[in-house]
């Protein structure tokens, strides 16, 4: 079958849609896999392994084998310095930073560096025991290719990209149209890969600094100024108490530890259960469970449990802390139901998506009661009324809230927080 590159030409145009279409990874993966094969490139085995922008992840991985198997990898933060210097994927990596670092090197035609082992000749076999494996289930030529990725227009030291590694069980190996073929369209088929990663990057971090409701508005295009609706949505204010007095006694590099360790109880029982975190404020934060079509009684009930959850956090994470030796304290955490505006607020250049309102500033106002009454949880009589059980919750009588005009009656838990 012909193998030139004029074989790859529905290839080529494929991936060049899939660009277009920013297309997930892993799709793209097994589609130019596929196309290879179909080419009459003899591939038995594909794998590619891109860099990504994630606070937990530092790449995702994807095998493909001509038999049907498909398989998805995520790696955590620092994978790369800790694979074994056993690996052809590492070796190649290094050589292709020290290469970047040469002069001229970003001029040079093909960025897209290929290392190739002929493993029927014995080729990278002493060396690498990953080869000698494949070796023995058949493998014959074993290709790397490292793909840089750059963010203005220069080659660095390969810090992001991506790499593939190819291999063929034919028994003559790769022929040299074959190498030829697939040296020249991979730097396509980066491009792609580029395209799939950076958007993965950018739903990561809106999401990560947005919210997820918040960040798939703005990937949208939801970022003109006072562009905002009015939804109805149960809210959630929680604040540390007493930081500042902590922050002043608690060494400065345990600070921020002490600080993540109580946000963590309560952020995360909130997106376990459906609500998003609006924002940071300083030692606290604003969270809503927007209600949308669902029944109030619902989410109102979805973010008592929330908050009794970071409760019991809390404690757990207290008596922990309190057996280190290391200073505790806990969360005031308010609850309340109302119509807020939600969208873009700001300056022309500078926005910030959130919910503002009366019901907004009554929260942060409840939140503050917690201390004065001795209470960690505080919750209004619309948000109680709610409920599908109000009995879980105890009057604390009328309340002066600062800035509100007639006082409101406030409740609390009525059973303890911490389950027997």
């Amino acid at each position: 079958m012909d193998q030139s590159p004029i074989a790859l030409a529905p290839l080529r145009r494929w991936l060049a849609n899939q660009a277009l279409l920013a297309t997930p990874v892993p799709v793209v993966a097994t589609g130019f896999a596929d196309g290879l094969l179909k080419a009459g490139i003899p591939l038995w085995r594909a794998h590619l392994s891109a860099s990504t922008l994630d606070p937990e992840l530092e790449s995702l991985g994807f095998t493909w084998t001509r038999q049907g198997g498909r398989e998805r990898e995520e790696f955590g933060h620092g994978s790369f310095e800790q694979i074994s210097r056993d690996s052809p994927i590492y070796d190649g990596v290094v050589d292709a930073r020290t290469r970047a670092a040469e002069p001229g090197s970003a001029k040079r035609e093909d960025l897209v560096l290929m290392t190739r082992y002929r493993l029927a000749e014995g080729e990278g076999l002493e060396r690498y025991a990953v080869l000698r494996e494949f070796r023995e289930e058949g493998a014959s030529d074993y290709l790397v290719f490292v793909i840089p990725f750059s963010t203005d227009g220069l080659l660095h030291t390969v810090r992001t990209g991506a790499v593939v590694t190819l291999a063929t069980d034919r028994e003559s190996g790769f022929s040299d149209a074959d190498v030829a073929t697939i040296a020249d369209i991979m730097p396509a088929f980066g491009a792609v890969v580029r395209v799939g990663m950076n958007l993965v990057s950018i739903r990561t971090a809106l999401d990560t600094y947005l919210g997820r409701d918040v960040g798939k508005r703005v990937l949208q295009g939801e970022i003109r100024r006072g562009s905002v609706e009015t939804i109805s949505a149960a809210i959630v204010f929680g604040d540390l108490r007493g930081f500042t007095a902590l922050s002043d006694a608690v060494p400065q590099d345990q600070l921020v530890t002490l600080l993540n360790d109580y946000l963590e109880c309560l952020v995360a029982p909130i997106e376990a259960r459906g609500g998003q975190v609006l924002k940071f404020l300083g030692d606290g934060l604003l969270a809503t469970f927007a209600l949308g079509e669902a029944d109030a009684s619902r989410l109102c009930g979805d973010a008592l449990a929330a908050a009794r959850d970071a409760l019991r956090r809390i404690e757990k994470l207290n008596e922990k802390r309190a057996g280190a030796g290391l200073p505790v304290t806990t969360m005031d955490i308010a609850l309340h139901l109302g119509d807020v505006l939600y969208g873009n607020v700001g300056s022309d250049r500078r926005l910030d998506f959130t919910v503002i309102g009366p019901a907004v500033n009554e929260a942060s106002r409840l939140e503050a009661l917690c201390g004065p009454l001795g209470v960690p949880l505080i919750a209004s009589r619309r948000f109680v009324e709610a409920l599908s059980d109000p009995a879980l919750c105890r009057s604390l009588g009328e309340r002066q809230l600062r800035g509100v005009r007639n006082p409101v009656e406030v409740f609390t838990l009525e059973m303890p927080a911490v389950e027997a």
